[in-house]
């Protein structure tokens, strides 16, 4: 409305021009004020959640914070996914189960991405894979070590795992740092940090965390430190609950209402 009023260009129009505005300025003023306490209802009703990994049709869905109290670590449920980087059963079980169910009570958990392999004595790691996947899990807790934050990691570490053949080629990693808005020079510094062994620290510590577990299967899902269910060999096992993300959604929000 305020968008198509202008200037007078009519000196002998003047005096009706202004009695018209004096007729109309009591309208105007209310819209003004409608417009301002709109905008102001729209900022308050904005959610503070932006997603890297959850596609914008199901940003919407998302559930604002700003009337929920923040809540300690010590009340998020824990919830931790074992995997090898270039797995097959990785990859289907962050895309089938993990994600979606991330998506609906990231607020409610404290997600943990750990790694499967075998120390060695020499302070090293073997990896079931081969070296790649060694540098693949290196890569991904890199990010993970710069963002700590699961909604950018763990949807970086999705975007490698769905071209899992090809972890851990530049051009792949490099794509995805750009999709998830990692910067891959501090991806790279990270993994070639002490020329190697910080990386190669930091994946040996996760991978004697999954040892200490006892988890020793890609991928592996545990609810409140126990096996949730297991993705094996193209399919689902020890899963008493069900593999269904409804089924370990339920799971969570029982743990988190009784915590």
């Amino acid at each position: 409305m305020t968008g198509k009023i202008s200037l007078p260009i009519m000196e002998d129009k003047r005096p009706m021009r202004n009695r018209a505005r004096r007729r109309h300025r009591p309208l105007l003023l209310v819209t003004l004020i409608a417009i301002t306490l709109y905008g102001l209802y729209s900022l308050s009703d904005v959610s503070a959640y932006s997603v890297l990994f959850v596609p914008e049709s199901f940003q919407s869905k998302l559930p604002s914070t700003t009337d929920k109290p923040i809540l300690a670590a010590g009340e998020l449920v824990p919830l931790e996914a074992h995997i090898m980087s270039k797995c097959p059963d990785a990859r289907d079980c962050l895309k089938d189960l993990v994600l979606p169910v991330m998506m609906r009570v990231y607020d409610k958990v404290n997600f943990t991405l750990s790694y499967i392999g075998t120390p060695t004595e020499n302070d090293g790691v073997d990896c079931k894979h081969g070296p790649g996947e060694c540098m693949g899990n290196i890569i991904e807790l890199c990010a993970h070590h710069l963002y700590p934050d699961p909604k950018i990691y763990l949807g970086f570490t999705m975007c490698l795992t769905r071209d899992y053949k090809t972890i851990p080629q530049r051009e792949l990693v490099e794509d995805c740092a750009l999709e998830h808005a990692i910067d891959f020079e501090e991806l790279n510094k990270c993994a070639t940090k002490d020329n190697g062994a910080f990386g190669l620290n930091m994946l040996r510590e996760s991978v004697q965390r999954s040892a200490d577990a006892g988890v020793t299967k890609s991928c592996t899902v545990r609810l409140n430190e126990e096996v949730y269910c297991i993705r094996d060999s193209g399919g689902w096992t020890d899963c008493p609950s069900g593999p269904g993300v409804n089924d370990l959604v339920i799971a969570v929000e029982k743990l988190y209402r009784s915590s």
